[in-house]
């Protein structure tokens, strides 16, 4: 039976929107012609803290643990299993350079057991990183549809693919792709050939929910009612403006609670913001606008991360 986010061209799409991709002439008027609001604030100089992980020391309670690398990249020790999404360690390329250092040399990673990508767009599958951890450990490379060329021309072998709501065993974890509001190219006549996930990563009782990027859409009440409640949902929070070209396919802070409201999330990670520069707005105003709309009585937990920072799920316990 064919699905409904497939079409007869084989390419994907969203089905709950008649809303494609901006056409190239308003990729150029906000690349050449939108005033930036933000302008001004762009100039002033921002950092952030940057923390390296010891993966060779245990976290306090043993347990499991999820690391923050910047971007959509996650690392978590669940089961004895070491997941890995989105690894983007070094530069994207020339023009999209990171503003964060990377809070660890790759070599000085844990053995990586299985590597989920969201989408295919650059700043998420890197080319060099896959190499590098194919290289360095072999892992499983988990993606929706579409991506077996990739991996083939790069001498991957081990890749699982799976579609919307289709999933994956592993001793005690399960991995489910579930559906997001994206799109996906890397080359001029691969658009929407690769399918864009979510992966629910479910640890015995404890829910994981990882989005690597993703426009707000109803299907999330749907993915909360279904697969709810979520334990901890890491969600991505920058890289949202000029909303009027954005806003079909990154969520800002506003909108990454709604998601959170719409999963029953108990904690919130924010990902996706502060590594690279890729729209409008400064590289810090994402997270300082989430700290000032989040209602702690109203929303999930809020656990704000540095990069490199590790969050111990024992806390868990106490929500």
């Amino acid at each position: 039976m064919k699905k409904t986010h497939h079409d007869n061209n084989g390419r994907f799409f969203n089905p709950w929107t008649q809303k494609r991709r901006h056409p190239y002439l308003k990729l150029i008027k906000w690349l050449v012609f939108s005033r930036n609001r933000f302008r001004a604030e762009k100039k002033e100089p921002v950092s952030f803290k940057v923390l390296r992980p010891d993966f060779n020391t245990p976290n306090s309670s043993g347990g499991d643990c999820i690391t923050w690398l910047g971007h959509s990249t996650v690392l978590m020790r669940l089961a004895g299993k070491v997941l890995i999404t989105d690894p983007v360690f070094w530069d994207v390329n020339l023009l999209v350079r990171r503003k964060t250092p990377a809070p660890v040399d790759p070599r000085e990673l844990p053995p990586i057991d299985y590597v989920l990508i969201s989408h295919s767009h650059y700043d998420h599958l890197n080319t060099k990183s896959v190499k590098f951890l194919k290289k360095a450990f072999d892992p499983v490379f988990i993606t929706g549809p579409g991506y077996e060329g990739y991996f083939k021309s790069i001498g991957v072998s081990k890749h699982l693919v799976l579609d919307w709501k289709e999933e994956f065993r592993a001793g005690n974890i399960r991995i489910v792709s579930l559906p997001v509001q994206h799109w996906s190219k890397r080359t001029l006549f691969d658009t929407d050939k690769m399918l864009w996930c979510s992966y629910l990563i479910e640890r015995g009782e404890t829910k994981y929910y990882w989005i690597g990027d993703t426009g707000y859409y109803e299907g999330y009440k749907e993915i909360g009612e279904r697969w709810g409640p979520i334990d901890v949902l890491m969600v991505p929070v920058g890289a949202y403006e000029p909303r009027w070209f954005m806003k079909n396919h990154h969520v800002n802070p506003e909108e990454a609670l709604m998601i959170a409201s719409d999963v029953r999330a108990r904690l919130m990670i924010p990902i996706h913001w502060g590594t690279f520069d890729l729209t409008d707005e400064p590289l810090s105003l994402p997270i300082k606008h989430l700290r000032e709309i989040h209602d702690g009585g109203k929303d999930p937990a809020l656990v704000i991360l540095d990069h490199g920072g590790t969050f111990d799920c024992s806390y868990l316990k106490g929500l």
